[in-house]
């Protein structure tokens, strides 16, 4: 595990440090927020500690641009006034909070769940990427559909049937098929 831990106190950066690296993960320090919004975007991270609050900004921007542009679970570690002033805002941005002083058994399960979350949450992204794709290709076989019809007076059963006979006759998709029955209506082909 990869874990970038910013915090604008060196003692408590060395702190987490070692504690982070007693866990078996690999560990880079930064800070300030400046300096860990450059590394988030420049690197692939599996987690984001923050200790709350930095010398630059509070932390919560950096909490929410960690959880929104990178893969990284992200954890913020805050006194318990500010963690319960702040958890709930902070979830749903998906930021787990942790208690300070932080115990090494609260940091062992932090770390562990940021781990299932980062898990999780690359597990959702691929397949909303992959129903995105779904959409996509029922936009374009639709959109042929309806061209048939407007061109050529076919129903959609017969404009279906000619998008499916293209496909398996030159062994491609759907999609392809149906963005040569377009192209073809565009130049005339079809």
């Amino acid at each position: 595990m990869k874990v970038l831990a910013v915090s604008s106190s060196e003692r408590s950066r060395e702190i987490l440090g070692s504690l982070i690296t007693d866990e078996g993960a690999s560990v880079s320090l930064a800070s300030s927020s400046a300096a860990a919004r450059r590394r988030i975007l420049d690197e692939e991270w599996d987690a984001v500690i923050i200790s709350y609050p930095l010398s630059d900004e509070p932390g919560m921007e950096l909490a929410h641009m960690a959880a929104e542009e990178s893969d990284a679970a992200v954890i913020m570690l805050m006194r318990a006034e500010a963690a319960a002033a702040y958890a709930e805002r902070l979830s749903k941005d998906g930021v787990l909070t942790v208690v300070k002083p932080v115990l090494r058994a609260s940091l062992s399960s932090a770390l562990s769940l940021a781990s299932c979350l980062r898990t999780m949450k690359a597990e959702n992204l691929r397949k909303i990427r992959t129903l995105e794709g779904r959409i996509e290709d029922l936009k374009i076989i639709g959109k042929a559909k309806c061209a048939l019809a407007l061109n050529k007076g076919m129903d959609e059963e017969e404009s279906h049937r000619m998008i499916e006979r293209l496909a398996m006759d030159r062994r491609i998709t759907l999609r392809s098929a149906a963005m040569l029955v377009l192209r073809g209506l565009e130049e005339g082909d079809l």
